[in-house]
């Protein structure tokens, strides 16, 4: 019994791995999930890279094809809508049953909640690379060689900013026991970080509320890496970005390993 509780308590990289890979499979073998997925990038990409074409965008004093701009937006927000649905993942296995088998096994939970964020944060990357590879091939980045070195830096930027997406799919999935509450999930938390974090408006572009508004979401800064990594160009110092995407990141994932660690399998 000593043997099996110290086992419990020691973190398990291998697991960690399985399950992550599991996570990533899932993904890849759910075609429905994969088409809408994609899918919902590309229109987002066509439909206002070519609706927002005419407006003119400044940056720090630089003038940014509005292409650049927006295909640099849907990227991040890839991270938002895969990051928080697949955190919340955690609810469609305690419905099938799938959880009472992951919670009965000889790991820790802490070792399920870091494969589990691993899983999804590897489904993000996937994501985010077709996106960025098909903007790229697009023309809208332009044709630079320095665009594949930028393209590969993106992969860490990306990977921090679904930390705190993901804890926050984690904290919120541990604590609703229907789906019905994802309606709700997604009007009052995924559509106003979205409409808020200038992926699609230009900071310096909108009245000054809103600006509060987008100051205050904390992803906004995540959108903003991800600019000054594809476009080398931001509206908040680098520093500044990275300072607010690893507090939180650190500050959800820790609020989504307590309430995974106290969900309860009915």
């Amino acid at each position: 019994m000593a043997d099996l509780t110290q086992m419990e308590r020691k973190f398990n990289y291998q697991a960690v791995w399985i399950l992550a890979k599991r996570e990533v499979m899932e993904y890849l073998r759910s075609k429905p999930r994969v088409i809408s997925s994609l899918a919902q990038g590309f229109l987002f990409l066509l439909i206002f890279s070519a609706g927002f074409a005419i407006i003119r965008i400044n940056i720090q004093g630089v003038a940014i094809d509005s292409r650049a701009f927006i295909a640099s937006g849907i990227a991040a927000i890839m991270i938002l809508f895969t990051g928080i649905f697949g955190g919340m993942g955690v609810m469609r296995d305690k419905m099938f049953g799938f959880m009472k088998e992951l919670i009965v096994a000889p790991v820790s939970r802490k070792t399920l909640m870091m494969g589990k964020t691993l899983g999804v944060g590897l489904q993000t990357l996937i994501q985010v690379e077709i996106i960025v590879s098909l903007s790229a091939v697009l023309g809208f980045f332009g044709y630079d060689i320095s665009l594949i070195w930028r393209m590969l830096l993106i992969i860490p930027v990306a990977f921090l900013a679904s930390i705190g997406i993901v804890g926050i799919g984690l904290t919120i999935s541990t604590r609703i026991r229907d789906f019905q509450s994802f309606g709700l999930i997604q009007t009052f938390i995924v559509m106003p970080m979205f409409w808020f974090s200038g992926a699609l408006f230009a900071f310096n572009n909108v009245p000054f509320f809103m600006q509060v508004i987008m100051m205050c979401n904390p992803f906004t800064y995540s959108v903003d890496l991800f600019r000054a990594v594809l476009l080398n160009v931001s509206f908040f110092p680098v520093w500044l970005d990275l300072l607010v995407m690893i507090m939180f990141g650190t500050i959800f994932i820790l609020i989504g390993a307590r309430s995974f660690s106290k969900m309860e399998i009915s």
